[in-house]
């Protein structure tokens, strides 16, 4: 076989392509190649076999579903010829004078030939002003002629006395088939004048009648007829199945086709409320259609879905039908288990082959980014944040919040996370493995946090103030968010430096005791210190120490449901004695009671 023969598709091929009547994996792969600019020799290179490659093209070949670009098919001489005859009638046609006074004399000869008719009775009288004076060696007219005889001879009178004028105008006009042409479009035909109108009002009527037809069509055409086809070319693009509810005509933001109720994957994985395609209306009819945006609306990610959906495919054949150029995301959530962090819009890229690449996403006011890269289906991920505060309740005010990490099919890990927030910074790193029983682990310590403000958080009726200082290990798992959080657990070591404590007077309760405990007043201390261990219901400490100056106290304290109960062994250092006593403390954050025990 010439290796540089070029074959292209026949009609049948092309059939056998769109609806995969070929089977077998080889045979089809070259019938795809095959594109009517790339030689035979090319496509042993890119197949790898020359010898297999010249039997599947002869196969196609025999099977009638590629020809050779070069050899004459059948009748395509006798198609030449006919063409050529076309074209000599076209030219005989043109070059035909189109006068007025032919159509008059066609008309006239119809008329003559039917009897008693009232036309001809009128025609005939105005023939007078007409007649040219006969030559003067003309024979007299015979008296039998018969009335369209004379008729006839009239008209033949008329013609020979026509103005110079016209006839050198009616030349003028027939000096070439192309002004013939532009006579006929503009309404002029011989001497007479077409309907009144200039060319530009004929061409703006014939665009709004185009513009018209073609709005018709846009929104009356039948497009859930291809459902199954976008359906399987987006299955192959992604590698995930995709189903679709349903396809129709959308003009929001500008004119576009909408695919609505769109699910990648399984359930919970992508879904979609609205994919819409932009293409460029040049590349509609050509062999592989270029999407120059593709609006991806309303769309709920789940995060441990997004290794899946890039995971890089050896051939992507739906790429060679379709090329997306960019894809946008307006109205975007990022899920993890069961939370979400919504209201995102960005965009995402994919290569040739259609694995994503690239995914950068941003908060309405830019407070929160989300950045990602693919590299060998692992993503390197970021997030940043300005001012942005958590969704969900308790919901934290981050001042700035920086973490870098990985993602895979099973782990998400910040190895890097630096938060600044309530006038204190807190460093460490976070991860997460997704499985059936979703587990988390991490390492968080905190500096100078302002104590006041967070517990407006967490606890508002309970007033304490101070710098705190944390030091935890975090645990957790479970199937969902709620269930993780409610597992979740931090051990490890708190302090505060330079509190106070409202509601609470130790002092007081042990110098002045009071059969009902004491209610009241504050407590000032240095530093507290002591063991944290904090969960889901409350927060317990052990091993507490507090000093302030000639006063101090240790032992264990409980917050939880908005309780405050726990025993002090408080100290109080005179000039000459010191008192030790022990107290008890409980009652609601906003009125506990401190009560001496004896």
């Amino acid at each position: 076989m010439n290796e540089n023969a070029v074959y292209v598709k026949t009609e049948a091929g092309e059939e056998a392509v769109s609806k995969r009547t070929i089977v077998q994996r080889n045979l089809r792969s070259i019938l795809i190649m095959i594109d009517g600019r790339t030689p035979v020799g090319n496509l042993a290179q890119q197949f790898g076999d020359p010898l297999i490659v010249e039997g599947l093209v002869g196969e196609l070949e025999h099977r009638g579903l590629v020809r050779r670009i070069d050899a004459p098919t059948q009748g395509e001489e006798a198609d030449r010829a006919e063409l050529s005859s076309m074209l000599v009638d076209i030219e005989d046609l043109v070059s035909q004078p189109i006068t007025p006074v032919s159509d008059d004399i066609r008309r006239a000869h119809e008329k003559a030939s039917a009897k008693e008719s009232p036309v001809l009775d009128e025609f005939a009288m105005a023939l007078p002003e007409l007649a040219a004076p006969a030559p003067a060696n003309a024979p007299a007219p015979a008296a039998a002629l018969s009335a369209a005889d004379d008729v006839r001879g009239a008209i033949r009178r008329a013609m020979m006395s026509a103005s110079p004028d016209a006839a050198a105008s009616s030349a003028e006009r027939s000096g070439g088939g192309l002004q013939r042409l532009f006579d006929l479009f503009a309404g002029r035909v011989g001497d007479r004048k077409g309907p009144p109108g200039s060319l530009g009002k004929k061409i703006v009527l014939s665009a709004a009648a185009l513009l018209v037809l073609l709005v018709g069509l846009f929104f009356l055409y039948p497009y859930q007829r291809h459902l199954p086809h976008f359906e399987s070319l987006a299955t192959e693009l992604l590698g995930q199945p995709v189903r679709i509810a349903s396809v129709s005509p959308s003009l929001f933001p500008e004119p576009s086709i909408a695919l609505e109720g769109v699910t990648v994957g399984g359930p919970g994985q992508l879904e979609i409320g609205a994919v819409k395609l932009l293409p460029r209306v040049s590349t509609l009819l050509s062999e592989r259609t270029v999407l120059r945006d593709v609006r991806i609306e309303r769309a709920a990610l789940n995060l441990s879905f997004l290794p899946a959906l890039s995971r890089r495919q050896d051939i992507n054949w739906a790429s060679r039908w379709v090329t997306v150029e960019h894809v946008s995301m307006v109205d975007a959530s990022i899920v993890l288990l069961d939370g979400a962090i919504g209201a995102l819009g960005g965009d995402l890229a994919l290569d040739e082959n259609g694995v994503l690449t690239r995914l950068s996403l941003a908060s309405a006011d830019g407070g929160l980014k989300l950045q990602g890269n693919n590299a060998g289906g692992v993503w390197s991920v970021s997030m940043t944040a300005l001012g942005w505060q958590t969704p969900g309740k308790p919901s934290l005010l981050f001042d700035v919040l920086e973490a870098q990490g990985t993602l895979n099919s099973r782990r998400l890990q910040f190895d890097k996370l630096d938060v600044k927030l309530y006038d204190g910074y807190a460093t460490g790193s976070v991860a997460l493995d997704f499985a059936d029983v979703a587990r988390f682990e991490g390492q968080l310590q905190t500096s100078r946090l302002s104590l006041g403000g967070l517990l407006k958080v967490f606890a508002p009726t309970l007033l304490l103030t101070g710098d705190l200082s944390l030091s935890l290990s975090l645990t957790g798992e479970g199937r969902n968010y709620e269930e993780l959080q409610k597992n979740l657990r931090g051990t490890g070591t708190m302090g505060v430096q330079r509190g106070q404590i409202e509601r609470v007077d130790l002092v007081q309760a042990v110098r002045i005791p009071r059969p009902g405990g004491v209610r009241g007043g504050s407590t000032r201390f240095d530093r507290l210190d002591a063991n944290a261990v904090v969960d889901a219901s409350g927060v317990s400490l052990s091993q507490v120490v507090m000093e302030s100056g000639l006063v101090g106290a240790n032992g264990t304290l409980r917050l939880a449901d908005d309780t405050l109960r726990g025993r002090l062994d408080v100290t109080l250092q005179g000039s000459a004695t010191t008192v030790r006593a022990p107290v008890s403390i409980e009652g609601p954050y906003a009125d506990p009671v401190v009560k001496l025990l004896r």
